[in-house]
């Protein structure tokens, strides 16, 4: 199971698989959300979403996780993508019981908050799995109970980042967007369009929401130069810059 672990990892360039650039990435990544949210002793909680499925978001939100806990604070992920879920399979944990079953009060939080321990020995972070497919997932992360739920993790962790789905494809990352502190968009090279990316904000901005900015992914070396300013989604520039995660 380790060996196998081990190989996938290395093939999804996650946590401490991550190659130099990509950790360098990730670390101004983290700089930029520690300079955003100043306030001290305060857990933040991010959502990280994308237009459509296939830009990185995922693999984004674990490695913006992992990032972070090297901090030696305690960073919680949670995939509220239930209909897709990934986050599981990409950190070898198990599926259940995780979100779904806490949000329909099949399990309470003992044994559903799980530890993702990076075989390099750095700091862990912990994971919320996505848990059964429900039918009715919308309905689940616009309810009470997924507040109550969030406000009982803010006072256990530093920061919260979750994994939702793409606000092109369902409503559920518009919902949660009102009940975060902020959204990342991850948008992947030869993949967004500027069109879907316009819709895409347009949506968050119906219901509110603060975009901090965009990760670019799937890029190579030679993109860097030209994507580090967002040329291309230039007139979207003022939601804020951050450093870009390229990986093939």
């Amino acid at each position: 199971m380790a060996d196998n672990k081990r190989k996938k990892q290395k093939t999804d360039y996650i946590c401490e698989y991550l190659p130099s650039a990509g950790k360098e990435a990730f670390k101004r990544l983290r700089t930029n959300l520690q300079f955003t949210f100043t306030e001290e002793g305060e857990c933040r909680v991010v959502g990280i979403t994308s237009s459509h499925p296939s830009e990185g978001k995922s693999t984004t939100a674990i490695n913006l996780a992992y990032s972070l806990a090297q901090l030696d604070i305690k960073v919680l992920l949670i995939d509220a993508d239930m209909r897709r879920a990934s986050i599981d399979q990409k950190l070898d944990l198990d599926l259940r019981p995780g979100l779904s079953n806490l949000l329909t009060d099949v399990n309470s939080s003992g044994g559903t908050i799980r530890t993702y321990e990076p075989s390099d020995e750095s700091a862990g972070f912990n994971v919320i799995t996505a848990g059964d497919a429900p039918p009715n997932p919308s309905e689940l992360l616009n309810s009470e109970r997924l507040n109550r739920l969030l406000a009982r993790l803010r006072t256990m962790f530093d920061y919260i980042v979750i994994d939702l789905p793409p606000v092109g494809a369902v409503v559920d990352a518009q919902t949660v967007s009102q009940r975060v502190d902020g959204m990342i968009i991850v948008v992947r090279e030869n993949n967004t369009t500027t069109m879907m990316l316009g819709e895409c904000i347009s949506q968050l901005k119906l219901t509110n929401a603060k975009i901090l900015g965009f990760v670019v992914n799937g890029a190579d070396d030679s993109a860097q130069s030209r994507y580090g300013k967002y040329g291309k989604y230039g007139k979207y520039g003022s939601y804020g810059k951050y450093g870009s995660y390229y990986y093939k």
